[in-house]
């Protein structure tokens, strides 16, 4: 409906009934009493249902008037081909005394209303499309928050069987990976029994540090398996702050393996202006560039860039390095907790804890890589 003007194509192959119809309708608006105030309607007639699918796919319209029985359709089938066609216009079934029973039907399967010839008059017709329009409009309203909130609900299960696999996949990896340090921490008790029985102080000590050390694994792993499980449940204030600065301040805390690895990191000419809990998002930037280094150890030096890219409805930022090429079925491991690439690299979480802690920013993590585009991690941040 535009500045108060409705349009209504009037499907019926009888000229006189269309003829009166016409006047009702500008009977009404000229009373003006059922309508708002200005209303006018513009009528467009057609005779039969060829012609309106002619049209509906050229013009505009707010509801149309249906005779369920033409020259070219008969009976319900002539309903349902201008219903599977009108999408969230409302149907009024125009309809003699001996299909009422049809025009019922009609109504139930999604019809907004009918009305008998011989029996409408210009207020009850011009009621009926009025209010046929804003029911239309509410349950098409209706539809799109249920669908909304249907979508938002697959989407919480969906998250929430990730976080269930997420813990699942911590205990099985903290069982696990526990079971080595027990093992070791076992077996040395046993030597240093003898050793102190013996009185042998160099075995002694020997057997301490190497019990000393599998605790401190033990303690790693669990110290980083709680700094998982407390994300979302700890946060700092969100605050701006210039994107550069948190890279800057990530910098600062990876020097010390910057400067051994004599990396090379390459910076966007600016960044955005971003929300976000910072300590948490130095701490994933840091990590990631660890992880660039870490996986780049046989070039010499590690090329990384960091930047962003910008489309129609976010801004993609990304951390790059030119040399890992990771196979696409991998891809969906590397954020697993404690994911190993090969068994030459030991377990790492911190890819999982900074997935996590995007998406605790209402934001997304993902890989890209491919052959000679080396691998990169990007992620948004809403």
């Amino acid at each position: 409906m535009k500045n108060n003007t409705i349009k209504i194509l009037l499907i019926e192959d009888n000229e006189l009934d269309a003829r009166l119809i016409k006047e009702f309708l500008r009977d009404a608006a000229r009373e003006n009493k059922e309508n708002i105030k200005g209303t006018v309607f513009d009528m467009i007639w057609k005779d039969n249902l060829s012609s309106w699918l002619e049209y509906i796919s050229e013009g505009d319209l707010d509801a149309v008037l249906l005779d369920l029985n033409l020259p070219d359709s008969t009976g319900f089938d002539t309903f349902f081909s201008v219903y599977e066609r009108i999408g969230a216009r409302p149907i009024v079934v125009l309809t003699g005394v001996g299909d009422i029973e049809l025009a019922t039907r009609a109504v139930r399967e999604g019809a907004q209303d009918y009305l008998v010839k011989g029996e409408a008059d210009g207020r009850l017709l011009s009621r009926s499309v009025i209010y046929s329009i804003e029911r239309k409009k509410t349950e098409e309203e209706l539809r799109a928050v249920q669908s909304n909130l249907e979508r938002k609900v697959q989407e919480r299960t969906l998250e929430l069987k990730e976080r269930y696999d997420e813990i699942e996949q911590l205990l099985f990896t903290i069982s696990h990976d526990l079971i080595l340090p027990l093992v070791t921490v076992k077996g040395f008790l046993g030597f240093l029994k003898k050793d102190v029985s013996s009185g042998n102080q160099q075995r002694i000590n020997i057997d301490l540090g190497l019990v000393g050390d599998a605790v401190d694994r033990m303690e790693v792993l669990l110290i980083r398996a709680l700094e998982l499980s407390s994300i979302g449940k700890q946060k700092n204030p969100r605050e701006k702050a210039p994107f550069g600065d948190l890279v800057k301040d990530a910098m600062i805390a990876a020097a010390d393996c910057i400067k051994s690895s004599r990396a090379q990191i390459k910076l966007a000419a600016d960044f955005p202006v971003v929300s976000v809990d910072r300590p948490k998002m130095v701490e994933v930037l840091a990590s990631l560039i660890f992880n660039c280094i870490k996986y780049t150890a046989n070039a010499s030096p590690p090329k990384i860039e960091i930047g962003y890219n910008t489309n129609e409805s976010e801004i993609v930022f990304f951390v790059k390095d030119d040399e890992i090429i990771m196979d696409p079925l991998l891809q969906k491991n590397i954020f697993k907790i404690f994911y190993r690439i090969d068994d030459e690299k030991s377990s790492d979480i911190g890819l999982a804890l900074s997935r996590r802690i995007i998406e605790v920013h209402g934001g997304r993590m993902w890989m890209e890589s491919g052959k000679d585009k080396g691998c990169t991690i990007c992620f948004t941040i809403p």
